[in-house]
């Protein structure tokens, strides 16, 4: 919420908010496992309601499509991956190759082309970027309680940022 709040709503980050708190009421509501393509959809039938405007946006239309790639194909891609590379990384490359099989033919039509190098580069980059949000996350928290903190830890941030934007 504070960082929707912070960030704004972006089609996007709308689509992550709606099923960010759908996904909240089904485990308050008592459901072990929601089934998360019924939260997307209902998240996409939310927004349209919501955001009228947002349905002609790329970001929305890249958004919801990179989700539902990764939701209607990871069984199957994980099941090939996995056979060659080890766990965490074949669930990796399944995500990045679910996003890819949705998107690629909406980045054909939107911009004539589309890069399939982007389901190893995100697979190499994923584990920086996680570490980048989980460490800015700990650095606000500190910062906001140790003020003293707050230019050192823009420092390190911007240091994390150059080197994944020197590896991608």
């Amino acid at each position: 919420i504070c960082f929707v709040w912070f960030a704004g709503f972006s089609p996007s980050l709308l689509r992550a908010f709606i099923c960010t708190m759908l996904t909240i009421l089904a485990a308050i509501a008592g459901t072990k496992e929601p089934d998360m393509l019924s939260i997307l959809s209902f998240s996409f039938l939310l927004q349209c309601a919501i955001s009228p405007s947002d349905i002609h946006t790329t970001g929305f239309i890249l958004s919801y499509g990179a989700l539902a790639g990764i939701l209607l194909t990871a069984r199957f891609f994980t099941r090939f991956y996995s056979s060659f590379t080890p766990k965490s990384i074949s669930a990796s490359l399944s995500a990045a190759t679910g996003a890819q099989t949705l998107t690629a033919p909406i980045s054909l039509k939107l911009f004539g082309s589309f890069s399939p190098i982007g389901i190893l580069s995100a697979t190499i980059v994923s584990p920086f970027i996680t570490v980048f949000i989980y460490s800015g996350l700990l650095l606000i928290i500190l910062s906001l309680i140790f003020p003293v903190l707050a230019k050192a830890s823009g420092i390190f941030i911007n240091l994390q940022y150059t080197v994944i934007k020197s590896i991608v």
